[in-house]
């Protein structure tokens, strides 16, 4: 345990046991763009905010999200060298000195490649530290050779974390499955999202005629602009949408190495003059809160975030059902209408019957109350309390 983390506990007037405060550390390459990224930043910033003491540590200290990072929350960044081919296996000695000095009670680390950097850490440290690594995506989803070659050092790796936390119970089982660990070695935690600041940001104005012509139905889809998050679907969906209902305009918010095909197929589906990318933005639940439709396509997810967004925006909602998270976050359909994935005139019809039968903003609102920052947090400092304390 923690020399440095105040794990003195005490009782609240009605004689309740409060949870003491602990030194949490949470590692990144860098807070730049992305979910995971993003994720991590919501759960420091609201464990930071109920008294613990919350470190950031990041291979480099730059991205979109640096901003996002809260006061509260103390910043170290390794500034890791440059090594060819080991990219953030780099940064191990000095991630070793750093959990040798600040000595906190959990170390948590996110996405494959950060966390065999982690768990090498946590075996080299003289500090008595638990080391939690996260998964936020599903280990049968290898699309490159670098890819599988990680999965594979992992399954030899992960069995020495000492816990591997799964943002879904499908992205847990898939772990298990892929590195032989016990299910008992296992952990569910659910992403956060600020709901409080995402309804914020669904009322600020947006600077886009689509958006707020009443004359228009506009869908709308957020994420990253790569072949495993499906936008080639969307298209083709939309094609066929468009062509049954003119009014119809689709809107795509993020940035990504897709970005000219994507254009370049729209073009060739004829619909170019009516959709629009809008490269990335800090606030895209100003284009959530103004859809009709909200649609996501992709192909493979682990918990995906931007669904939980949309929800807490009261968004209509169309996802593919892709392994894992939908069907989670959409309750098998109750919160979202859910399509094939990769089937475009299965999504096209099913954006048309969201188009006619909305679903009410306050139910999907309702749904996303499960995954807000206090309910998350509840749920991360339980789990800290009871590994700490072990």
């Amino acid at each position: 345990m923690s020399d440095t983390a105040e794990t003195a506990r005490s009782t609240t007037a009605d004689g309740s046991e409060t949870v003491p405060n602990r030194h949490v550390a949470f590692f990144t390459p860098a807070p730049d763009f992305g979910g995971a990224q993003r994720v991590t930043v919501n759960i420091a910033n609201s464990l930071a905010a109920r008294g613990h003491e919350v470190d950031l540590v990041a291979g480099h200290l730059e991205g979109e999200f640096v901003p996002l990072i809260d006061e509260a929350v103390d910043t170290v960044e390794l500034d890791i060298p440059e090594v060819p081919a080991a990219g953030i296996l780099a940064a191990i000695p000095r991630l070793v000195s750093y959990l040798d000095g600040a000595r906190p009670d959990v170390l948590f680390a996110s996405r494959t490649h950060t966390n065999l950097a982690a768990v090498a850490a946590g075996r080299l440290t003289g500090a008595d530290v638990h080391v939690a690594i996260t998964e936020h995506s599903p280990f049968t989803h290898q699309l490159t050779r670098k890819d599988r070659v990680t999965a594979a050092l992992a399954a030899r790796v992960y069995p020495y974390a000492d816990d591997v936390v799964g943002v879904s119970e499908g992205v847990a089982e898939t772990v298990v499955e892929h590195t032989g660990l016990d299910p008992d070695g296992t952990t569910v935690l659910n992403n956060p999202v600020d709901i409080g600041a995402i309804r914020s940001g669904a009322d600020e104005p947006v600077d886009h005629e689509w958006l707020d012509d009443p004359e228009l139905d506009p869908i709308v889809a957020v994420g990253r602009l790569k072949a495993s998050k499906g936008f080639g679907t969307l298209l083709r969906a939309f094609a066929a949408v468009h062509e049954r209902r003119p009014a119809t305009r689709l809107v795509i918010v993020g940035k990504g190495t897709e970005r000219d095909r994507l254009e370049g197929l729209a073009g060739d589906l004829g619909v170019a003059d009516s959709v629009a990318f809008t490269g990335y933005t800090d606030n895209p639940y100003a284009y959530m809160a103004r859809a009709s439709v909200f649609a996501m396509p992709s192909k493979v997810e682990g918990l995906p975030t931007v669904l939980i967004e949309a929800l807490a925006c009261g968004c209509t909602i169309v996802s593919t059902d892709c392994q894992y998270g939908p069907r989670e976050i959409l309750e098998d359909g109750r919160y979202g209408r859910l399509t094939p994935v990769g089937d475009a005139e299965r999504m096209a019809g099913t954006i048309c019957a969201a188009l006619d039968d909305p679903t009410p903003p306050e139910r999907s609102r309702e749904r996303a109350q499960h995954f807000s920052m206090a309910a998350g947090a509840d749920r991360y400092e339980s789990y800290i309390d009871a590994v700490a304390d072990d």
